[in-house]
């Protein structure tokens, strides 16, 4: 039982941090190298970008990072050090 209540604990946290990483007053409260724009971090679901400079070493396509969770890839260059499966990125947002 215990094990459970500390499983449910740590996923509540990781889940308040991704919450966090969301939404942003900053570049500083997005990760390195991904910028904030409109109050959300350029690599979050829904959030745009104008640039590659924008999503933290991975490419801007359309206005959405290609690494972002409804991002789009078109090679394994767009993915930033991750890899363009599908036309998506192995690797997501941090």
């Amino acid at each position: 039982m215990r094990a459970v209540l500390v499983a449910v604990a740590m996923m509540g946290l990781l889940g308040a941090e991704l919450a966090a990483r969301a939404s942003c007053g900053g570049d500083r409260d997005c990760g390195p190298g991904v910028s904030c724009r409109g109050g959300k971090c350029a690599t979050a679901s829904g959030s745009s970008c104008g640039s590659d400079r924008d999503c933290g070493g991975a490419a801007c396509r359309a206005g959405k990072c290609a690494n972002a969770p409804d991002g789009t890839c078109g090679s394994d260059r767009d993915c930033a050090g991750g890899a363009c499966r599908g036309g998506t990125c192995a690797s997501r947002a941090r």
